[in-house]
């Protein structure tokens, strides 16, 4: 044969081959056509070292590969034989020796594999799922397969390995990865290489590869072929094949002859009906029982085995494949992700010897979510029931939110502009606010399942590795990290969360804005989040989240109202009382109001008792009367301090609203003014400063003033604490002294030296507070009236509401005016 003819056939031959396959294999004619590329190129140079070639089918499972391997061995006249080994049967010492029997050892017997390759010198060995062996066995297979044959005593030059695996799943989903392997092969050997360089498993208490180096290695250097999903089409062609198997078999054995009414429809519902998990060889094997389990149920109900059985679509069954599914991926890939399934209705009737069955009813249904056996610690994809509307109040924050969901929804304005898409998100603020709860909701509005981790999870490099995969195959998805900030001890050290695999994991997410895993994270503060995953291009978008305002308090305390009362709660008061409260201590409420009423033995719950477990909550249970030493005296002097300040709170404060005043003794104080959190502002004035620190040392003043410097206990202590505060941050940190004028001395006191300004500075603190304690004496003097009165009420009632002491400070007022 001339050399000219000899190349034509070469390459007609192969190329016959590769069209043949092509028939054979659905939806991989990129990878045939590595395959068949090749081929040619072994047929056309000698083989220098064992085996003649080693290939790697790379892809998800059930899409063929195995399949090719067995119908490249059909159709390929070079190997005349073909075994497959699969590698789910070789896991123990036993197992091993079964398959390798006893190499290096008198007297050993050859192993399955051995016998095979003596007997069988020209062939193709499968290796289906090289990933189940133990790197062991991986290692001692290449050293039979790619040894000396001088040393093995076997002869691999003419046998063809292929080795399958559905290691870097993550990626196969991508479509911008499928895209850069038809585009750019290379570059999409190297990331899939990568991502199963990084898998990792246990094996006897010991992390260890999934793959060997050397496995790796090889695999690298030789002929690597990567799998695509299948399509949607290509599914409903196997089934289409699988479906006329079944009716010439069954036809032939029963002698019942089945009849396909719109043949192609019937075919993609029965198809729809295996999602969320649609593969080649659940669609072979079990979409034919679909057919087979109506007619078996038929006969087995009574009724005479028809002539012909008769299979046809209703009305509404064709409506919801024309309305929902036009058979495109992204609809059944939606199925997946959503973790849905197509729920078929059949009606029967019979006419004559004929029977007819009839697809009336298809619906969608929610599948339970389901965890592999002994895998409970694995993430979950998870879909969130809460939206924007079920959370109360935090209106300017979900606005915000909103705003950052229009730009994840318009990926293709992400193109036009040509930035990168955001990856993520901070949520920060108090505990107890909604932070988890927006998040979750974030996640059902922007209609995207989530990965959810917290804890000690957030420690584990290989848990938050595999979030993110889990988020890579459900994408556009969300990785949704809760309390981010927080410290866990290891090795008896408090430490933070190590943010590297996390860094990692951004750095390698997909830059397709069709395909973005975007994450959100929540911590308290933001200042305990490591700077480097808050940097610019990874969680560079943050969001506060403020304490719960009226609304969301509201929608707490009406959670409440549901439980039994007495109908005359003044739900506006309640809420007027909860203002700084976190949504835990707010759900305490309820539970202790309505223990409290069983402990006691009452139908309900009163505006008493809710009030009363609010304080318990927030300043302390109450103290039994009988264990306070001279109470009597301490209400007298703990009634006119806290009248003190509650009168001159009203008359220097106007503009902050008081909650309550109250002389209840408790846990953490015997007597308190509290006020209303939502009308203190961030910016406060000199005036202001010295009003509040009037206000601060206006209970001793007062009592002073009613029982001598006998009246002075330690009840003021807190206050002059606060009072001090406030003159030295006026002074030393706001520029508000007129002798040391705009200094900030707290920066030169701490970069400079410590001891600068300190005379003047403890001079100046001193004068504040005389000037102030003058400014006091004179307005509880001229006041006086008013806090007596306040403070014979407060001894009578104990707590006086802040609508009540409203009242009574406009009744003396004008009665002050008549007199």
């Amino acid at each position: 044969m001339k050399p000219a003819e000899a190349r034509d056939n070469i390459f007609q031959k192969y190329e016959l081959l590769g069209q043949k396959l092509k028939k054979l294999v659905y939806d991989q004619d990129d990878a045939i056509d590595e395959v068949i590329d090749a081929l040619i190129q072994l047929a056309c140079k000698p083989v220098q070292a064992p085996p003649k070639a080693i290939f790697t089918f790379l892809g998800p499972p059930f899409v063929g590969k195995a399949y090719l391997a067995c119908c490249l061995a059909t159709l390929a006249s070079d190997y005349p034989s073909f075994r497959q080994f699969d590698m789910g049967q070789y896991t123990t010492p036993e197992d091993e020796a079964r398959l390798l029997g006893q190499i290096g050892y008198d007297g050993g017997q050859d192993g399955e594999l051995m016998v095979f390759l003596r007997n069988h010198p020209r062939s193709i060995l499968l290796f289906h799922e090289i990933e189940k062996a133990d790197v062991r066995l991986q290692s001692a297979l290449l050293d039979i397969l790619t040894g000396d044959p001088e040393e093995t005593g076997l002869d691999c030059r003419e046998v063809l390995v292929i080795f399958t695996s559905t290691l870097g799943g993550a990626l196969y989903q991508s479509r911008s990865f499928m895209e850069t392997a038809r585009e750019n092969r290379l570059q999409a050997q190297s990331l899939i290489m990568d991502a199963i360089s990084k898998e990792k498993r246990m094996s006897m208490d010991t992390i260890q590869p999934v793959i060997s180096p050397r496995l790796l290695s090889i695999m690298s250097q030789t002929y690597l072929v990567i799998f695509r999903r299948l399509s949607l089409d290509a599914i409903v062609r196997i089934g289409k094949q699988a479906l006329k198997t079944l009716s010439r078999h069954f036809s032939e054995t029963t002698g019942i002859e089945l009849v396909f009414e719109n043949f192609l429809p019937m075919v993609k519902l029965l198809v729809l009906s295996f999602t969320p998990y649609m593969n080649m060889r659940r669609i072979r094997k079990r979409l034919p029982d679909l057919i087979l389990g109506q007619v078996t149920q038929y006969i087995r109900d009574g009724n005479p085995p028809p002539k012909q059985a008769v299979f046809r679509i209703g009305k509404a069954a064709g409506a919801f494949l024309i309305r929902h599914y036009r058979m495109s991926d992204v609809h059944s890939q939606q199925l997946f992700i959503r973790n849905e399934t197509v729920e078929l209705g059949w009606d029967t009737a019979s006419t004559g010897d004929d029977v007819t069955f009839t697809l009336a009813r298809v619906a969608l249904k929610q599948l339970p979510p389901s965890k592999p056996l002994f895998q409970d610690d694995l993430p979950e994809i998870k879909f969130s029931a809460t939206g924007f509307e079920d959370i109360a109040g935090h209106e300017p924050v979900k606005k915000h939110l909103r705003e950052i969901i229009s730009i994840l929804e318009k990926t293709d304005k992400i193109k036009t502009f040509g930035i990168a898409m955001p990856k993520g998100m901070l949520l920060c603020g108090p505990a107890g606010v909604g932070k988890t709860l927006l998040g979750k909701a974030f996640a059902r509005e922007v209609n995207l399942p989530y990965v959810y981790a917290s804890g000690s999870d957030l420690f584990d490099p290989n848990f938050i590795r595999e979030v993110y995969q889990k988020a890579r195959i459900y994408a556009p998805s969300i990785v949704f990290l809760d309390e981010i900030d927080i410290k866990g001890v290891v090795e008896g050290t408090l430490t933070p969360i190590p943010v590297e695999q996390i860094l990692m994991e951004l750095e390698a997410l997909p830059s397709d804005p069709g395909e973005f895993v975007f994450t959100v994270v929540t911590a308290q503060n933001r200042e305990d989040v490591n700077p480097e995953l808050v940097s610019p291009g990874r969680i560079d978008i943050s969001v506060e989240v403020p304490e719960l305002d009226r609304e969301a308090r509201r929608f707490f305390i009406e959670k409440i109202l549901e439980k039994p009362n007495d109908g005359r709660i003044d739900v506006d008061k309640v809420v007027r009382y909860i203002s700084g409260m976190s949504g835990y201590e707010l759900e305490r409420i309820g539970q202790e109001a309505a223990l409290y009423a069983i402990r006691n033995n009452l139908d309900c719950i009163t505006e008493e008792i809710l009030i009363d477990q609010i304080n318990t909550i927030k300043y302390g249970r109450k103290l039994d009367r009988k264990h306070i030493r001279n109470i009597e005296e301490d209400l007298r002097k703990t009634a006119v301090h806290e009248a003190a300040h509650a009168v001159l709170s009203y008359m220097l404060l106007p503009h902050i609203k008081i909650e309550q005043v109250t002389i209840t003794p408790r846990s953490r104080t015997l007597g308190f003014v509290a006020y209303s959190g939502e009308d203190f502002e961030d910016n406060i004035s000199r005036e202001e400063i010295l009003n509040n620190i009037c206000v601060m040392l206006s209970g001793r003043i007062a009592q002073i003033r009613q029982f001598g410097h006998g009246g002075m206990d330690s009840g003021a202590g807190n206050d002059l604490e606060q009072a001090t505060y406030m003159a030295y941050a006026a002074i030393a940190e706001l520029g508000m002294d007129d002798e040391i004028g705009f200094v900030h001395v707290d920066t030169l006191r701490h970069h400079v030296d410590s001891a600068i300004f300190l005379p003047v500075l403890e001079k100046r603190i001193q004068r504040w507070i005389r000037d102030a304690s003058a400014k006091t004496e004179m307005l509880v003097e001229k006041h006086w009236p008013r806090i007596e009165h306040l403070a014979s009420v407060l001894i009578q009632q104990e707590i006086i509401d802040g609508v009540e002491l409203d009242v009574l400070m406009k009744k003396d007022r004008r009665l002050k005016t008549e007199g």
